[in-house]
């Protein structure tokens, strides 16, 4: 994408109304904190009417304490879209797995020996065999509550994670996930950027990710796309970044990412890099 001078970023600035953030690797550094300038910045930013919300792949309650710390009023995208709620508890959008497709999933894992968790309501569910996928996921600040079997929880699952050590598998069941049931789900492999030699897949509602979630939620603010900025680092924000919004990039974030991206950030998510972003954007205005 053609890099913006420092006019055009100006006028694109002043036009902005909502920030949508990813939060690991993004906003947050190694220790899960905020960045100093971020919270102050973002506070000044809300009086002057744009507001900051978080787009990222956690569970809603994993991210509340942050949410209060920057004082959000605005709904908050989470699960990479499939839940959309603010911090009163009000749910703007809700995007269920059949239970049908929980069985499919369960039944491959158990064939191809790959772990397996689900995100159900507000926690991630695990039972003793899957107990080390809970010790390789990079969720900061998510329950986690082990549980004897899946039976009694396959009604209110907003996404299921699998994880395993061979590539070839994890792709395979991914395939087998996505093909016939494309219609109705959608399989999203990557390699973790924590663990090497891991791989994972994120099964969701078919037609639901970060961008999705972003639009549902943008409607709801009546919000334009070229009034939206959108942050972020890693592979699963390549949605996030085809929404049609001002992309901002973080040093630290993928090639692809970066070449998607506006602007890029001169410090990473270690260096407060989303405070480097939102100084220039309240200099903007």
């Amino acid at each position: 994408m053609r890099k913006l001078n420092s006019t055009e970023i100006r006028e694109r600035l002043r036009k902005i109304k909502l920030i949508a953030a990813d939060v690991d690797g993004t906003l947050l550094n190694h220790s899960n904190e905020l960045g100093e300038m971020t919270v102050d910045i973002a506070r000044k930013l809300k009086a002057k009417g744009v507001n900051l919300t978080f787009v990222t792949q956690r569970i809603h309650s994993s991210v509340v304490p942050h949410a209060k710390i920057l004082d959000i009023q605005i709904p908050l995208i989470t699960v990479n879209g499939a839940m959309i709620k603010d911090l009163n508890g009000k749910v703007i959008s809700k995007t269920l797995i059949s239970p049908k497709h929980v069985d499919k999933a369960l039944a491959f894992c158990k064939k191809y020996y790959i772990r397996i968790a689900l995100v159900y309501n507000d926690e991630i569910v695990y039972t003793e065999d899957n107990s080390v996928l809970k010790d390789y996921m990079y969720r900061l600040g998510t329950e986690y509550t082990l549980i004897d079997s899946y039976d009694n929880y396959k009604d209110d699952v907003l996404e299921i994670i699998m994880m395993g050590n061979e590539k070839v598998v994890v792709k395979h069941v991914q395939n087998k996930m996505n093909f016939p049931m494309k219609w109705f789900l959608i399989a999203k492999y990557y390699r973790s950027n924590s663990r090497l030699g891991v791989y994972n897949l994120e099964i969701r509602r078919s037609g639901m990710n970060k961008r999705k979630g972003l639009k549902i939620l943008a409607k709801y603010l009546n919000v334009k796309k070229h009034e939206v900025a959108v942050l972020g680092d890693w592979f699963n924000d390549r949605e996030l970044f085809d929404y049609g919004a001002f992309n901002v990039a973080l040093q630290n974030s993928v090639a692809e990412l970066k070449f998607k991206s506006h602007i890029v950030t001169e410090r990473t998510n270690e260096e407060d890099g989303v405070g480097e972003f939102l100084k220039l954007l309240y200099d903007s205005l």
